[in-house]
């Protein structure tokens, strides 16, 4: 995408997960229509959390999403792109805890807000996507 008019670049430190207690809060947590497409083709964060009952090595499926960066525990899991070939990252078990979990996905592209992160036992390394 071309970026025109007056812009600055600013390097964002991802080597650990965003600390969400300095970042201004956008007023979207209700979800409402108008904020959440507000959001659309804007870089955000997304955090949450998942439980977990047992622990073991795992693949993150973002096939659905569009161009970012996944933290898990704070621990910065890699980048994927909806191009691929990386459309899942691999979880290390010991990464994981039994309880809760914490994910944040620094998502760039934004096309679609997302609801959901899905897991895979297997990679998918096969699937490009050729970009119109």
């Amino acid at each position: 995408m071309e970026i025109e008019g007056d812009w600055q670049m600013i390097q964002l430190p991802m080597d650990k997960a965003p600390d969400f207690n300095k970042i201004r809060k956008a007023n979207v947590y209700d979800n409402k229509e108008s904020a959440v497409k507000s959001l659309t083709g804007k870089p955000v964060l997304y955090k949450g959390t998942f439980k977990l009952a047992e622990t073991g090595d795992t693949f993150i499926n973002m096939e659905d999403w569009g161009k970012g960066i996944i933290f898990i525990n704070g621990k910065n899991i890699g980048r994927y792109w909806h191009t691929g070939p990386q459309q899942t990252l691999y979880i290390p078990g010991v990464w994981l805890k039994k309880g809760e979990n914490e994910i944040v996905i620094f998502e760039q592209l934004n096309g679609k807000m997302q609801t959901e992160v899905r897991t895979t036992k297997v990679p998918v390394l096969t699937k490009l996507k050729i970009e119109q």
